[in-house]
C-alpha cells in the first residue's frame, strides 16, 4: 500500500495499526487503571474520574502511547477458577505470539492494569456481587458480597480475601490518524526509540543488525 518497498515489507511482521494509531483517547480520556480496594471510603467524594465509592480509585489518561506485543489474533484466557500469579499482575487475556510465530506481528494494545478480589487461601480471583440484596454497592461487605458470587460461579470461598493486580489487554484498530501523523522511522529505530526490541525477542533493533536475524 505504500511508494516505498521497504515501508511494505514491514507489514510482513508489523500490523498496519501500529504506525498509523500513534497514541490513543487523543481527545476524550481513556481509563488505564482501577483500583478496587479502594472502594468503600466515605471520608473520599465521587468523581467520576477518580473515584467513586461503589468502584475504588481510577486513572484516566490523554494522547497515551500504546504497548507494543507480538499478537496472532489469539489470547490466552484467565477463566473462572485459575489461580492467579504470585510474582506479578494475572494476565486476564495475554496476547499469544512471538517472533517465532509466523501468522503474529507486531501489534499496539491499551494495557490496563487493575487490583480485584481473590481468595487468599485459594489464589482464586472472585467474582463479587455488585448489585441488589447483600450487594458490594449496597452493604459494601466485601467478604459478604465475595461469598454470594463465589456461590454463584460454583466456587468455594474461604472467608479470606486480599486484592490482586491484573491486566487486561485490549489491541488497537480505532482511532486511525492521517498518514501524515503516522509513525516515522526514528521513532522506532533511534536510541530512544518506542519499541523495546529485547521485549520483542530480539538481540537489538534489526535495523542495526541486518534484519529479521537471530
Amino acid at each position: 500500500p505504500h511508494r516505498d518497498g521497504r515501508l511494505n515489507a514491514h507489514t510482513a511482521r508489523v500490523a498496519c495499526q501500529t504506525c498509523h494509531i500513534p497514541s490513543f483517547a487523543n481527545e476524550i480520556p481513556t481509563k488505564m487503571t482501577w483500583d478496587w480496594s479502594k472502594a468503600g471510603d466515605d471520608s473520599r467524594q465521587d468523581d467520576t474520574h477518580h473515584y467513586l465509592k461503589i468502584k475504588g480509585e481510577f486513572v484516566y489518561e490523554t494522547a497515551v502511547k500504546p504497548q507494543y506485543r507480538w499478537f496472532n489474533l489469539t489470547v490466552n484466557r484467565y477463566l473462572v477458577g485459575d489461580s492467579i500469579r504470585s510474582d506479578g499482575p494475572t494476565d486476564l487475556n495475554a496476547p499469544r505470539g512471538d517472533r517465532q510465530d509466523p501468522t503474529a506481528k507486531i501489534w499496539p494494545f491499551k494495557v490496563h492494569d487493575a487490583k480485584q478480589p481473590y481468595d487468599a487461601v485459594s489464589q482464586r480471583l472472585l467474582p463479587p456481587v455488585t448489585s441488589g440484596a447483600g450487594g458490594y454497592w449496597h452493604e459494601f461487605d466485601w467478604a459478604k458480597a465475595l461469598a454470594m458470587g463465589a456461590e454463584n460461579v460454583g466456587l468455594s470461598f474461604s472467608g479470606e480475601y486480599d486484592f490482586a493486580d491484573t491486566r487486561m489487554y485490549w489491541p488497537l484498530s480505532h482511532m486511525v490518524q492521517p498518514a501524515e501523523k503516522a509513525l516515522q522511522c526514528r521513532d522506532c529505530h533511534d536510541v530512544a526509540g518506542r519499541l523495546d526490541w529485547a521485549a520483542l525477542g530480539y538481540d537489538a533493533d534489526p535495523m542495526a543488525t541486518g534484519g529479521e536475524v537471530q
